[in-house]
């Protein structure tokens, strides 16, 4: 009786195949994954900008609405803003001002730190100024440049 051998073709890949694969993966996603924090941080630095202006936009209606001007509890806040800049979180005194403002971020602006995306000291403000009737705003202990580096006096600035 004779023996027959039958050799199956094998079908699939070598272990030395995968590894190599799963290598150059590994060297590409080292590559990508740097350069994708980068876009990502600098998305949230105009997240920022965009906070700020909408802040900006917001404390421009308020200043000039009329309650506003006539709220005896509003005067000490304009007038602060007009002497130098303060902390928008600093508008929790009941007066028609903060109520202003609240109604047109449709928020409470104490907890407007809590939206700073990009990377910011846990400090950060955000703080408003007007000069005659020009409204700026910046988020304080950030960085516009979106190199993570806060403390280099690169804060966001809207006016």
């Amino acid at each position: 009786m004779k023996k027959v051998i039958i050799m199956k073709k094998n079908k699939g890949f070598s272990l030395v195949e995968l590894i190599i694969v799963i290598a150059i993966m590994a060297i590409l996603v080292g590559i990508i994954v740097p350069v994708m924090m980068h876009f990502i941080e600098k998305s949230n630095v105009s997240s920022d900008y965009q906070l700020a202006d909408t802040i900006r936009s917001c404390v421009a209606y308020s200043i000039v609405d009329a309650k506003v001007k006539e709220d005896p509890a509003s005067q000490p806040k304009l007038l602060a803003m007009e002497a130098g800049p303060i902390d928008i979180t600093t508008l929790d005194d009941g007066s028609v001002l903060k109520e202003s403002v609240t109604e047109y971020l449709a928020e409470d602006p104490s907890l407007l730190t809590s939206q700073i995306k990009s990377k910011h000291d846990p400090s950060s403000q955000i703080m408003v100024s007007t000069t005659n009737g020009i409204v700026k705003v910046t988020i304080t202990k950030t960085d516009s440049t979106g190199k993570k580096n806060y403390n280099a006096g690169n804060d966001i600035e809207v006016q």
